[in-house]
């Protein structure tokens, strides 16, 4: 007679979060070697298309690059064990979503702050005295670092979850469904304002934090970091928009096709997960990458050559 296996959502899910927590704990070992960062680096260069000139130069952007893979690495392994808390004491362990919690605990709130910790707290060149140093003639905002869609993704898929949730409350209000869904989307659209606000917060903390550099290449370098924090801190703006918007949207659905009041469990079974690691893959192909306009002027592609002029003054 076959034997068959069947594992509980608690057993799943823990062993799940112990093979999670093997990958910081294993990188937090590994960036302790002297040797860390030869490859590491040397793709961060070529991919940004920067180059690193001197053994100094190199030695600070690997200090810098160590220090805010630690400290995510540290986040990460803060926010497992919270989410392994939460396993304990709540019933959160035995539910089919406890990775997409700890998915977005990580993402939304761990990362976030460990780059704008790093990036308040540690300053990537320290020029002498007196060395020259370069300044702009005027301040930076976020927009300069991203592109536009980058840097108003969040602040459109929040106006599209107020929208979604007034209209979720319109249907309450006349007796189109039942309160749950529109409590659970308003609470979520609270979380999402709220993370927006931190965010723009750590985006102005970051800004304020003074740029030493003794020549342009060094000042762009620094600015790459710079885009690397606006990344993480815009991704978790948006991935906290988006929880509103989808719980208002799946709540709408199940009255628009007569369903019925959904449950807290089918109403997160419908709801659209996929919008997370879209937000997250569109984010990390600009992560790494400087604008053109803060690159140094000899680094900037060269401007396309007029065409040549018709010979007789005739068009071609």
């Amino acid at each position: 007679m076959p034997m068959s296996f069947e594992m509980s959502f608690e057993a799943f899910n823990t062993i799940l979060l112990c093979l999670a927590a093997v990958v910081p704990v294993v990188i937090l070992i590994a960036t302790r070697s002297d040797t860390w960062g030869v490859t590491t680096i040397e793709r961060m260069s070529v991919r940004a298309r920067l180059p690193i000139p001197s053994w100094d130069m190199w030695r600070s952007i690997r200090g810098r690059s160590r220090a805010l893979l630690r400290a995510n690495m540290w986040g990460l392994l803060a926010g497992i064990v919270f989410v392994g808390g939460l396993f304990v004491w709540t019933p959160a362990g035995s539910s089919p979503f406890a990775m997409w919690l700890l998915t977005l605990t990580l993402l939304i709130g761990v990362l976030s702050i460990a780059s704008t910790i790093v990036g308040v707290r540690e300053r990537l060149f320290s020029p002498a005295p007196a060395a020259p140093r370069i300044a702009r003639a005027k301040a930076l905002q976020v927009r300069d670092y991203l592109p536009t869609w980058a840097a108003l993704l969040p602040a459109w898929l929040l106006a599209a979850a107020v929208l979604a949730c007034a209209l979720l409350a319109a249907m309450t209000s006349v007796g189109a469904i039942a309160p749950l869904s529109a409590i659970v989307a308003v609470a979520a659209l609270a979380f999402a304002g709220l993370a927006a606000a931190a965010c723009r917060v750590a985006e102005h903390r970051v800004l304020a934090q003074p740029q030493p550099a003794s020549d342009t290449l060094e000042l762009a370098w620094d600015d790459l970091f710079r885009v690397g924090a606006f990344v993480s801190l815009r991704m978790s703006a948006a991935m906290a928009a988006w929880l509103p918007l989808g719980l208002a949207l799946t709540g709408i659905v199940y009255a628009a096709i007569g369903i019925g009041e959904p449950d807290v469990s089918r109403l997160f079974s419908l709801f659209p997960w996929f919008g997370i690691p879209f937000l997250q893959v569109g984010y990390s192909l600009i992560d790494g990458r400087l604008p053109i306009r803060l690159y140094p002027e000899y680094l900037r592609p060269a401007a396309p050559a007029p065409a040549p002029a018709p010979i007789g003054g005739f068009p071609a």
